[in-house]
């Protein structure tokens, strides 16, 4: 298999889940519902968080999440996954996430540093030479993503793809807070440092993934939002500006678009990242301070 074989392979479906899980996997609160309401001034807007990858075990929708869904007019998501091209991720990574000419990641790395990299990378079934040429960020998210899918979590199951899936059978229209090149931009920006720390980070997790994950669903069946919040600091501490801009950032930029939706007539259901919602500069803190008043949505 070819190096852009593995590209698609390993990017092409489900890119949000290698986002998710690269930045802490996400869980959600109220028994796994993670729902909230707002009102506008002549319509609804539901937030709910998502969980981008899972298991079948841990497929199904809440009925919080049922009962937002089935009253929203439209879907809000990071990207409007109804639109999109699946290999516009590969196509970015190639053109800004590929070193040229005869620099390789092993020389940006060093010795030591690529080869438990590669070592990580051989124990998920991904080939040196699939990582050989990508800049640590881009082999970060590849790695992550390989790793992800032997899991069993499936980007397909999660939150996102599902309701994609249900929307377009239901002809509700989706739309989107941002592009995929916005969200890889973000990886692509940091500093050749940055992106190191964020490589190494994501193959010292591989080892450990399954299990941190089942922990972590069991706290998104659970509603422990105070322990989503402890670990999301606790990486946070490794790479400070990343996660500044992975959350907080695109948190402040989604908001005018978010306020927009309540001076509409239709009733909208915003579905992001859980981790979007946690913390001091999370979106219910954002939506308080614009005046809003999140509500926890309770099941029907």
């Amino acid at each position: 298999m070819m190096f852009h074989q593995w590209m698609r392979r390993g990017l092409g479906r489900g890119l949000a889940g290698a986002l998710l899980f690269a930045s802490l996997s996400g869980v959600a609160a109220a028994d796994g519902a993670s729902v909230w309401s707002v009102k506008g001034e002549r319509n609804t807007v539901y937030f709910a968080g998502s969980v981008h990858a899972l298991p079948k075990d841990h497929a199904e929708f809440s009925p919080q999440l049922e009962r937002a869904y089935a009253a929203a007019d439209a879907i809000v998501m990071e990207v409007d996954l109804d639109d999109l091209n699946p290999l516009e991720a590969v196509e970015f990574i190639t053109t800004h996430g590929t070193l040229t000419g005869s620099e390789t990641l092993a020389d940006i790395l060093g010795a030591e540093k690529y080869q438990h990299v590669s070592k990580q990378a051989n124990t998920v079934g991904l080939p040196e030479f699939a990582i050989a040429k990508l800049e640590p960020w881009a082999a970060a998210l590849m790695l992550t993503q390989v790793a992800l899918m032997n899991t069993g979590y499936d980007p397909n199951l999660g939150i996102d793809m599902q309701i994609t899936a249900r929307a377009q059978a239901d002809q509700k229209v989706i739309e989107g807070l941002e592009s995929i090149e916005d969200q890889l931009g973000i990886f692509d920006s940091r500093s050749t440092p940055e992106q190191i720390r964020f490589l190494l980070d994501a193959a010292d997790d591989v080892p450990e993934l399954r299990n941190d994950l089942a922990r972590l669903i069991r706290s998104w069946r659970t509603g422990d939002l105070a322990a989503m919040e402890r670990e999301l600091d606790k990486e946070r501490a490794h790479a400070p500006a990343l996660y500044d801009r992975l959350l907080g950032a695109r948190n402040r930029a989604w908001m005018p678009k978010i306020e927009a939706l309540f001076e509409d007539d239709r009733d909208y259901l915003v579905v992001v990242g859980t981790l979007h919602f946690v913390g001091h500069d999370g979106l219910l803190q954002l939506l308080k301070r614009a005046g809003r008043k999140p509500v926890v949505l309770t099941a029907p």
